[in-house]
This record gives structure tokens, sequence and C-alpha cells, in this order.
């Protein structure tokens, strides 16, 4: 390149010789592992998901991705150590990728954000610790549990534009109330209620979940004073469908939101109510995101122009040649964590103290029956609050 291209600025002719390398490491490289894990997933085969995402090689720009994606697998399996591993190694990565590459940047600069690590947008970055501690929940470690909601505060901290999560609020305040730290669970709390700003009342003290109005209910919502009824509660984290990858447009996905039923041998105890739609804070993230990206866009525009230009001038065709290639190389960084749910929901019910299962029927936002589950495990317990959670699947 030196010898063939003389005169031409160092920067344009290393960014010439980067930019016909990674074309070649681009047009090779794909995951179908990775794909091939979300399907068996979707499907219900969890087994083989993990199968798919056995081997994750470290280094890959995709390593977070890989290790947020079998994590939820695992998660699903009931492997809640291995799940947890997989977490915490990914927040180790990202806080790392904090310090920027000048390496990935110059090649993001040239080519394409795809170039770069994956880190995620910031509400998947802070869900993963609200989906870890749910880990440590799982099997009993309050401790840990309240470093993951102390993570998820630290995060929703320092947003910067990005959005709010209400689940992510509420899933601190609650972890907090596990070890006695009523003070900071209360501030949590009051902080998820004004981000769902409308239909759900949360009682700072108790952490008590209740409808503004019946509207938001197709059965007889439980009253606060029947909480009293019962000598323990349940605390179920419930999420429904996939969240949607790719660009996002308009509401369409946060519309209508599904819920649960909580059942014990056919006595009913109350319903989830929405904390969350990933579709909803990726579309707001994106939008976010776009003002941050635009100038770093221009930016690479003007790069890939001046390379092609500076080749031009030694040879004119293949000047050309070199400008198509560039920008056939322009190309929307989608990835995403796509086993991720599109709800994300909270029940808070009386329960016997004697809980040993509960059955969880998933209902549209009209009343329509979508599944039903018996659920035996998680099933932990503090005091008199038992802590459990489930997940559909299902479109």
């Amino acid at each position: 390149m030196h010898q063939a291209f003389p005169g031409m600025p160092p920067f344009l002719r290393y960014g010439t010789l980067l930019a016909v390398g990674l074309t070649g490491l681009l047009a090779g490289c794909s995951t179908p592992p990775l794909q091939t894990a979300r399907a068996n997933f979707y499907a219900g085969r969890f087994e083989q998901a993990n199968t798919n995402l056995a081997a994750i090689p470290k280094g890959n720009k995709d390593e977070v991705l890989f290790l947020m994606e079998r994590g939820m697998i695992r998660q699903n399996l009931g492997q809640y150590e291995a799940s947890a591993l997989d977490w915490r190694r990914a927040g180790e990565l990202d806080a790392k990728l904090d310090t920027y590459s000048i390496s990935q940047g110059a090649s993001s600069l040239i080519v394409n954000d795809r170039t770069l690590s994956f880190r995620g947008m910031p509400f998947e970055r802070t869900l993963m610790y609200a989906f870890l501690a749910k880990d440590y929940l799982a099997d009993s470690n309050w401790d840990y549990a309240a470093i993951c909601a102390r993570n998820i505060i630290k995060k929703l901290e320092a947003l910067d534009g990005f959005p709010d999560i209400a689940y992510g609020r509420y899933m601190a305040g609650f972890c907090l109330e596990l070890i006695n730290d009523e003070g900071n669970a209360a501030i949590q709390y009051r902080a998820a209620a004004r981000v769902l700003k409308d239909n759900i009342l949360i009682d700072a003290l108790s952490g008590d979940i209740l409808p503004k109005t019946n509207a938001i209910s197709a059965v007889t919502p439980i009253a606060k004073a029947a909480l009293k009824t019962e000598p323990a509660e349940l605390v179920c984290f419930i999420s429904f469908g996939r969240m949607p990858a790719g660009e996002i447009y308009g509401d369409f996905y946060s519309q209508f939101p599904p819920y649960a039923e909580i059942y014990c041998e056919d006595e009913y105890l109350g319903r989830s109510y929405p904390f969350a739609n990933t579709a909803a804070l990726m579309a707001a993230s994106q939008r976010r995101l776009a003002a941050i990206q635009m100038a770093k866009d221009a930016a690479r525009i003007a790069t890939k122009v001046a390379i092609s230009e500076a080749v031009k001038q030694q040879n004119n065709a293949l000047g050309a040649l070199t400008l198509l290639a560039l920008f056939a190389m322009e190309a929307p960084d989608t990835r995403c964590w796509e086993t991720l749910p599109l709800w994300l929901e909270v029940a808070r019910v009386p329960c016997p103290a004697n809980l040993k299962s509960y059955t969880v029927v998933f209902k549209s936002a009209s009343g329509a029956p979508l599944g039903k589950k018996v659920i035996t495990a998680p099933l932990s317990r503090r005091g008199n609050t038992f802590i459990s959670f489930c997940r559909d699947v299902g479109p």
C-alpha cells in the first residue's frame, strides 16, 4: 500500500488498508449459533439453546451479547448460578469497555459501528442487573441481590437523556427492602411510581402495588385491606413475549399489555401489573442515540470520501471502487439482547403462610387466556415474603 500510493497521508493510507481488511472480515463474520439459540429459546427448547451457546469465544466483539443471551437461557433452565456467572462476566466486560478502544474507534469511523464491541443500550445494561438480581433471589442470596440493586440505581442515576425504568426501580427497592434498608427502598418505590405516572400506585413504605382505577384490570383488584387477610405475601416478577429487534417505529408494541392472574389451590390471589415495555425503552433509546450518532455518522462519511479521493488521485478506477466498497459497508448497528421479554410485570399478592406452589394464568389485555403454568420453583422465602418469577415466552 505504501509503495502503490506514494504521497498519500498516513491516516488515509492506513485507513484504506484497514477498510480492505475489515471488508473481508465482515463478509465472513456470522453468528449462526446465536440465531439458532434464539430460535430454540422462543420455541421452548432451552436445553438446545444452551448447547448452541456452550462455547463463547473470549475477546469476540459480541462476547457481552452472547453472555446476555446465555444468561437468560440458563435462568429459564433454572441454572441460577451459571446464569449469574454469565451476567457478572458481561458486567465486568462492559465496565472495561468504558475505556474507549482506539483501534475499534478507528475501524468504526471507517466501516460502521458493528465493528465496535457490543455493549447494548443503557436500558439493556440496567435490566441485566435486574435479571441478575432474580438469580440471587432464587438462591436466597439477599446480600448479592442488594448489590444488584445498587448497580441498578447507579445506572439509573446517570441516564443522560435515556429512559428511566420503573421495573428496575421497583426491583432495586424490593432487594433493599429484603435487607431491611427501608429508607432507600422507599426512595426507589417512589421513583418507580413517578416513572409509571398513571394507573398504578405504589406504597413507598410497603411496596404494595395498587391500581389507581378499575380500568386497568379485567378483574376486581385486591383492595389494600385484603393484604392483611393472609399471613404472608407473594412477590412475583412476571414477563411476557419477546422484545422486537431492529428499528422500532411508533408505540404499537407498548399498547394493550397482557397480565397474569395468580391462584393458589384455585383461590384467586391477585394479578400482575406492567412496569416496563422493552420495545418502548428501545424506541426511546434509539431516539436519544440518533441525536448522539448524527455527528459521528457525518464524520464517518467525510472520512470515507477523503479515503476514496486520496485513492482516486493515484488510480481513478480504484478510487471509484474504494468509494463504492466503503459505502457498501454502511449499515446501522441493530444488535440487541433479543431474549429480553417484551413486557416486565410485577405481582404482589397475599398468600398462605405454607405456600408450596402457585398457578399463573397468562391473559391478553382483553382477558383471553394465553396459557397456564404451575410454579413450584423458584420459590424462596424471606420472613413472611415469598419471592418467585416466571415467564411466558410465547409471541
